[in-house]
């Protein structure tokens, strides 16, 4: 009797065990056109090219409801999709998970476990930014595009994704050290976020999230930024692009050639580039005949817009460019995350300083140059 009541003991531990690493996301529909259709839990990262796998499980809708089970050893997101058109993010981990699809699928809410319910705070907080978004986006379309209007626009832009990354590190703040952690940090650090902030939030994670594909993006990043920091004393770091007028330049016409140097990284659609400009073209007129030369960078991506932009501000100095904004070549040879943004170069074409502006570029260069 005894050897039956251990062995009874020894099941329904076993079995308690195992119900701790199920998950159950139960789904109700509101919709009758998708009876009968398939829901399919989908690998994320897969639609991301980070991974060779594509389904998890799947179920069929019966009765305006299905039913989704498996054993989540740890955190994972996936991606809930109806006959492959995707529908929400759900963030997969134990417990009972619900999932309201209405009518209009963009509205799906995923609640009852700890990690979905804080990817809806997160929601919360920056929807009332993503609706100024939208209606910026909408009023765009709705209007005769002008270089003005561009830049208009893109002003606004800046501003309100600035906005939502400042929700966001401040949500990562707040909720460390989860996989939720590291997907939104990953979502956000091609905007200006510093290297320092992104280790402070990555260094928060617990193995499993550093081990996960979304902490190895972010060491990677980690690695490749303090690889590529641009450091005082290290040569300029040559790349050729296009004039305005389409002709090929390169930094080394100008870097090395017995002149002081100042690559200038700006855009036309940059307010406080355009705000520092007249403090440079009066900076250019004072030294531009005392070993001098300025090169503007632009991050534009909009021809028009940069010939304009260059008219407008009276910059005579050499232009280049490659037109794809923050794709551009240049913000990942010189590790631009943010403009205005300066390299000070010296006669030999060795890097002095960086991101000198107004009054400081100014006294650094009456030193550099009355020193002589």
């Amino acid at each position: 009797m005894r050897k039956l009541y251990s062995t009874v003991f020894v099941f329904l531990l076993f079995f308690a065990c195992n119900n701790a690493h199920l998950y159950k996301i139960t789904g109700q529909i509101s919709s009758d056109s998708m009876e009968g259709q398939t829901v399919y839990l989908e690998n994320l990262l897969w639609y991301m090219q980070l991974s060779n796998q594509k389904s998890y499980d799947s179920a069929v809708i019966h009765n305006k409801k299905f039913e989704l089970k498996g054993n989540a050893d740890s955190s994972y997101i996936a991606l809930l999709t109806v006959n492959g058109s995707p529908v929400t993010i759900v963030f997969v981990e134990n417990g009972n998970i619900s999932v309201d699809i209405p009518d209009d699928v963009s509205q799906t809410v995923v609640t009852g476990t700890k990690l979905n319910d804080l990817f809806n705070l997160y929601g919360e907080r920056i929807k009332p930014v993503k609706n100024k978004l939208q209606e910026l986006m909408q009023y765009a379309q709705s209007q005769q595009q002008t270089p003005e209007l561009q830049f208009e626009l893109e002003e606004k832009y800046e501003a309100l994704s600035k906005e939502i990354l400042r929700i966001t590190i401040k949500f990562l703040d707040e909720n460390p050290g989860t996989i939720l952690s590291a997907y939104l940090l990953v979502s956000t650090m091609s905007q200006d976020i510093s290297p320092e902030t992104i280790s402070n939030i990555y260094e928060t994670f617990d193995e499993n999230v550093k081990n996960s594909v979304f902490g190895k993006i972010i060491s990677k990043e980690l690695d490749r930024a303090k690889a590529a920091e641009i450091t005082a004393g290290e040569m300029f770091r040559d790349m050729t692009m296009k004039t305005p007028d389409d002709k090929d330049i390169s930094i080394s016409d100008y870097a090395g050639k017995g002149k002081y140097v100042l690559l200038d990284f700006w855009a036309s659609w940059c307010g406080p580039c355009r705000a520092e400009n007249p403090n440079v073209v009066a900076l250019y007129k004072e030294y531009k005949d005392k070993d001098f030369e300025i090169i503007g960078v632009s991050l534009d991506n909009n021809r028009d817009a940069w010939i304009k932009g260059i008219s407008d501000d009276g910059i005579t100095w050499p232009q280049m460019s490659d037109l794809k904004g923050w794709d551009s070549y240049a913000t990942v040879k010189y590790k631009v995350q943010s403009i205005p943004f300066t390299v000070l170069l010296d006669k030999e074409g060795k890097v002095i300083a960086t991101n000198l502006r107004g009054a400081d570029l100014k006294n650094k260069l009456e030193t550099l140059i009355n020193s002589k």
